[in-house]
């Protein structure tokens, strides 16, 4: 063998070194891009997810507070009603009388207000729990 066939031999170990030494590298590489990777969709995943959640709690407590508006504007025009029942039968009687109180217009009145009443309790407790 001469010193030619000799500089071939360590020239081609070295290419195949350097060659294994960077399959080796982009093997290592790889496997921590994809270890990266997994972790971030992990993480994206679950960010996703609890930005949902935030949401969905965001827009179910925003339909109760609108219900609780609609049921306090109710029980103002309900006050208004009664206002009115009871100053019309005092103007008309100059008096309340026990009889007038117990009336179906004036029942009504009284029975959705407490009903509302009742309604608006609940609808404070889902709301709270929002707030947690």
């Amino acid at each position: 063998m001469n010193t030619t066939d000799k500089e071939k031999g360590f020239i081609k170990r070295l290419v195949d070194d350097v060659t294994e030494n960077v399959k080796e590298g982009a093997t290592f590489v790889g496997k921590k891009v994809a270890e990266t990777s997994a972790k971030a969709f992990v993480a994206s995943s679950d960010l996703v997810a609890e930005t949902s959640e935030k949401i969905h709690e965001f827009t179910e407590k925003q339909a109760f507070q609108k219900t609780e508006k609609k049921v306090r504007d109710r029980q103002e025009e309900l006050k208004f009603i009664f206002g009115e029942l009871t100053l019309a039968h005092y103007l008309a009687n100059d008096s309340l009388h026990k009889t007038f109180l117990t009336t179906k217009a004036v029942k009504d009145v009284v029975d959705e207000f407490k009903k509302n009443e009742k309604q608006l309790i609940e609808i404070a407790k889902e709301i709270k729990r929002f707030d947690k």
